[in-house]
């Protein structure tokens, strides 16, 4: 990080860490760069450790004394990405990057108060309301319910709840109602 830039507290988006075999280390490793806050649970937070990956928070079931220090340790409540968003919510933190084996549909009940990017093997989901826009190129897979979709402009449908790409170029969602829709990706 160069001298000009100043990262000011929540900021930048967060990182909760569901699970180390959802995305490979490359990809842990850009999620790194700017030192999120990381969140952790009783099945990551050893692995982190290990790798010298500086952990902020770990939700668990069981009280345990870490070698790191400063390291915040909170009960588990409802469930751990429940709990942790909502964490991340009373902190004011605007923005989360979740890594995780599943899309799990709670989410969306967070989606109002926090933006979510929700990495899984293979695939990146943002969730959205009323439209999506981005540049992609010529042949890359889109996952929506096609049942939240108005129009769409550069995208074919190729089966349900998958799309893909006509050319290089800007697709275009325009998406029912102000509910927030999961839209995914191929990493």
């Amino acid at each position: 990080m160069s001298s000009h830039h100043i990262v000011r507290e929540n900021q930048e988006p967060a990182l909760i860490i569901a699970s180390m075999d959802a995305l490979d280390s490359e990809g842990l490793g850009q999620l790194l760069e700017w030192s999120p806050t990381i969140i952790a649970n009783d099945y990551t937070v050893d692995f982190l450790l290990a790798e010298d990956i500086k952990v902020d928070v770990v939700f668990s079931e069981k009280q345990t004394i870490y070698a790191q220090e400063q390291i915040q340790h909170f009960p588990l409540k409802v469930g751990f990405l429940h709990d942790a968003l909502s964490h991340l919510i009373e902190t004011n933190h605007k923005a989360v990057n979740i890594i995780s084996d599943t899309l799990d549909e709670e989410l969306l009940s967070f989606c109002a108060a926090i933006n979510i990017v929700l990495l899984t093997p293979g695939r990146r989901t943002v969730f959205l309301q009323q439209h999506y826009e981005k540049w992609m190129v010529k042949g890359r897979r889109i996952y929506v319910d096609e049942r939240a979709i108005v129009t769409t402009a550069g995208l074919q449908q190729l089966d349900h709840g998958l799309f893909e790409t006509l050319a290089d170029g800007f697709f275009r969602l325009a998406l029912r109602g102000n509910e927030f829709i999961a839209i995914g990706e191929d990493l």
